[in-house]
């Protein structure tokens, strides 16, 4: 079984593809939200394994993101003037997906900048999900804290200036193409890699490279946001539905020290962590991802329990 993928067309114009898949024995269907340079086939294997515990899944890709509509006159670039469209488009998908195939989405499924939109989202709209399963979450940027702050200061400045649509520095000549490094920062799998890299190599009109300075300070601000909400909701009452973050203990590109700030102690959130786990869990060696799903399968039991 794959993926029935369509596309969709926001009020502002973006053509969004989207993917379906139900299997036979789909109880419920769950809703991907992706990471940054990912799309639809990326998550195949995923769909998959969901299909054998019971569930259909939807996903798509953001804007200027694999399928769905570029924004920039350099279709490689990752680029997103502000989080606020990658909210509002996973709306646009979350109802269309309702009104046409009767289809609705009680628990979401993120990656990465999948975990910053839904969280978004989540405070915006209590009750949009029953729950949620977050794979290395972007809230904070990883490395150490000069570099995070180095990197805001760079984004804002080229914005301001009206260089949004230009790559950071060192960012041009990356390309998701290049040959398996046994020391990347993403994944420990070269098979899987490898894999990804045919898919791309043979739709390359799904390729992402490096990342633009719109891109980046938009998440910094969407960010900046949402963890002041979560600062004020410690005080009040908690409106979040049960979560289950699942972190990636090598991981070099989100910071999981702001995710254990900001979500430690909060009572629906259970924090686990992966050691040696690289970013990309769900594109893992086995040994890694059998523990994510060991952790998937433990939240679910809790969520039918409750």
């Amino acid at each position: 079984m794959t993926f029935t993928t369509e596309t969709l067309e926001t009020p502002d114009g973006i053509k969004l593809r989207f993917g379906v898949q139900t299997p036979e024995n789909a109880g419920q269907h769950i809703l991907i939200l992706q990471g940054r340079g990912e799309y639809i086939e990326r998550y195949q294997e995923t769909a998959d394994e969901l299909a054998a515990r019971g569930f259909g899944c939807v996903t798509f890709d953001f804007r200027g993101h694999g399928g769905s509509s570029r924004e920039t006159d350099d279709p490689v670039m990752g680029y997103i003037h502000d989080v606020a469209h990658y909210i509002a488009d996973t709306g646009h998908v979350i109802d269309h997906v309702k009104q046409a195939h009767g289809i609705e989405c009680p628990c979401v499924l993120t990656h990465s900048t999948g975990g910053l939109v839904a969280m978004a989202m989540m405070l915006d709209q209590p009750g949009l999900w029953e729950n949620a399963v977050m794979v290395a979450p972007f809230f904070g940027l990883g490395g150490h804290d000069w570099l995070s702050l180095a990197a805001q200061f760079v984004a804002d400045s080229m914005c301001r200036y009206g260089f949004d649509k230009q790559y950071l520095p060192g960012q041009a000549k990356l390309s998701p193409l290049a040959e398996f490094e046994p020391d990347n920062i993403l994944t420990s799998d070269a098979t899987r890699y490898a894999r990804n890299v045919a898919i791309l190599k043979e739709h390359p009109n799904l390729v992402v490279g490096g990342v633009s300075a719109g891109w980046l300070d938009a998440c910094f601000k969407a960010q900046a946001s949402v963890s002041d909400r979560i600062e004020q909701m410690k005080s009040g009452q908690w409106l979040l539905p049960p979560i289950t973050m699942v972190l990636a203990g090598n991981d070099q590109v989100v910071s999981n020290q702001v995710t254990e700030d900001l979500f430690g102690g909060v009572p629906s959130v259970t924090i686990t962590e992966i050691p040696e786990a690289r970013h990309e869990i769900l594109q893992e060696r086995d040994l890694y991802r059998d523990k994510f799903w060991q952790a998937f399968d433990a939240h679910i039991a809790r969520c039918q329990t409750a």
